[in-house]
């Protein structure tokens, strides 16, 4: 009987001493920068194309995010579907941060469509709209030469 009373202690000996070596790890996490966190993402989005889960990935392959004080990330997202999956990610994004060596407090989503849209051009006819923008000579070149982009 003493030796499992014994043993009962040295387990609970073992499991105070494992303990204070795990918290210094987390307190001994860079701070993140934007230039990490999209590195960071993009590598995730690796990870995620891996696991055939394309449609996520790609939006962890150019993320458009702010962030903020304390190691917290805001990710602009365009549906909430997204958002959803996203959210469903947290956990193993935070783990993912953690293994290459970066604090990453939390990570929220914020849907806004029109942000999104003015981020990433998808058709050809948003191209050409991103494009003129910056150079208003292309809109009287296509319609000098009746050309149609959609």
């Amino acid at each position: 009987m003493m030796n499992t009373v014994g043993s009962k202690t040295q387990l609970s000996d073992s499991q105070s001493i494992s303990s204070p070596s795990i918290k210094p790890l987390k307190d001994s996490l860079k701070d993140l920068t934007l230039e990490d966190a999209k590195r960071l993402f993009i590598s995730y989005s690796h990870e995620l194309i891996t696991q055939k889960r394309t449609s996520l990935a790609a939006f962890f392959a150019d993320p458009l995010l702010i962030i903020r004080e304390n190691n917290t990330v805001i990710f602009t997202v365009g549906s909430k579907i997204v958002e959803s999956d996203i959210t469903e990610e947290t956990d193993k994004i935070i783990a993912h941060f953690e293994t290459s060596g970066y604090a990453l407090k939390s990570l929220t989503c914020k849907v806004n469509a029109k942000q999104i849209s003015e981020y990433k051009v998808f058709s050809p006819k948003q191209q050409f709209e991103a494009l003129a923008k910056d150079y208003p000579k292309l809109t009287d070149f296509a319609e000098r030469f009746y050309l149609d982009f959609d």
